[in-house]
């Protein structure tokens, strides 16, 4: 079964070609948790993702050589978006802490950053962009947003709707 495209695809996103092994380390990294909950998948996710690299391969979105597997180089320099699993993670930790905060708790706005870069693969400088987004989203629902992470206007489409549905609107 070929697992998503964007492992792959976020495994090598900024860098130059890697071997085969450097790919399946960042994406265990990445998807750990996906990968133990997925069933059989723990036994599978290596045969998996070779069989979605040449399904890649294929289509001409990745370049396998020998030992090493690269993005073609409009791939490579292109700006990753956010895919909409990844705003869902984070809009469910940033309403946690919401929650939280509304109920006289204490918000460990660092440690919920690093867990959702953990969880997505994403540097903590773009979770905490993100969070700002959400912020943002937050306040045009009429809600007061979370102080570590000041509203951000340049809401990534895909952010608002996920907000609105977690938020029941």
């Amino acid at each position: 079964m070929p697992l998503p495209t964007r492992w792959i695809t976020d495994a090598l996103a900024g860098r130059g070609p890697r071997p085969p092994l450097e790919v399946l380390k960042a994406v265990w990294q990445a998807h750990e948790t996906e990968i133990l909950a997925g069933g059989d998948l723990l036994y599978t996710w290596q045969v998996d993702l070779h069989a979605t690299a040449e399904a890649m391969a294929e289509r001409g979105e990745l370049v396998v050589d020998t030992d090493t597997w690269a993005l073609p180089d409009a791939a490579r320099t292109a700006r990753r978006g956010w895919h909409e699993d990844e705003v869902a993670v984070a809009v469910r930790t940033y309403l946690a802490l919401l929650r939280a905060a509304g109920a006289g708790q204490p918000v460990g706005g660092r440690a919920a950053v690093a867990q959702v870069a953990a969880e997505t693969g994403r540097s903590e400088a773009q979770v905490e962009a993100l969070m700002a987004n959400v912020s943002a989203v937050v306040q045009e629902h009429g809600l007061q947003p979370l102080a570590a992470f000041p509203p951000r206007s340049n809401v990534p489409v895909g952010v608002r709707p996920v907000v609105a549905a977690a938020l029941g609107a």
